[in-house]
């Protein structure tokens, strides 16, 4: 009798918002996603994701470094050059 390995990957954990839609934007993005063969709300999440992906992570590093000082380390050297190249900074 072989046994069967299964590779389980647990997804991310998710958190749910409740958010107010004006009714035409409700029906404007509603379009959208249907012209784009998805749901609605299938669509308004891979747009959100897209916003972050795009998003300049040096922009969201600056705005961080001032709203949440909390738990600044000074980095060593060598963490501190890996940073900038990350980031091109």
């Amino acid at each position: 009798m072989e046994a069967t390995v299964r590779k389980t990957t647990s997804k991310p954990a998710m958190r749910r918002k409740v958010i107010d839609i004006k009714p035409d934007t409700f029906r404007g993005l509603s379009v959208i996603a249907a012209s784009r063969g998805t749901n609605l709300k299938k669509f308004i999440e891979s747009s959100l994701d897209e916003i972050v992906e795009s998003y300049d992570d040096a922009a969201i590093y600056r705005y961080l470094q001032q709203t949440d000082p909390e738990g600044m380390e000074m980095l060593s050297d060598e963490e501190q050059a890996a940073f900038e190249k990350k980031y091109d900074l």
